[in-house]
């Protein structure tokens, strides 16, 4: 097993690709056919496979989308930091906070338009990105 840690800053409802950095991993891992774990170890975000267009419009709309579902509001039961931060962990925990994927041949399996995302439900914060990669 290889492991690799990524710090990353987000603003508020932030959006980070990651797919890039999960290659150069697997890349540099030399795993040929395993598996990759993906883990955003923190109460407010999560990892996600997402369409990685051009821009990064769709993804503006996946944490809106979120945004209708699970509003901020002062009525929660927990208050942890501010009214957001109840919202994220909703939020994070329907997204979830962890992937796997499929490496075969020494690169990770994914549809031709398919991107992997770090998102942010609160913040801004500073956090972290962990990965594991394993071989059969």
């Amino acid at each position: 097993m290889k492991t690799y840690e990524k710090k990353v800053f987000l603003e508020k409802d932030g959006i980070l690709q990651i797919t890039d950095w999960i290659e150069e991993c697997v890349k540099d891992s030399g795993v040929k056919n395993g598996v990759a774990f993906v883990n955003a170890p923190h109460t407010t975000s999560g990892v996600s496979v997402a369409p990685d267009m051009l821009n990064d419009l769709d993804l503006k709309d996946i944490q809106e989308g979120f945004s209708k579902i699970i509003p901020a509001r002062t009525t929660y039961t927990h208050q942890f930091d501010n009214t957001t931060d109840t919202a994220g962990h909703t939020k994070a925990a329907i997204m979830n906070t962890h992937l796997a994927l499929i490496i075969e041949d020494g690169k990770v399996v994914k549809g031709d338009t398919q991107g992997i995302f770090f998102f942010e439900f609160d913040g801004p914060r500073a956090q972290k990105v962990w990965m594991a990669v394993y071989e059969d």
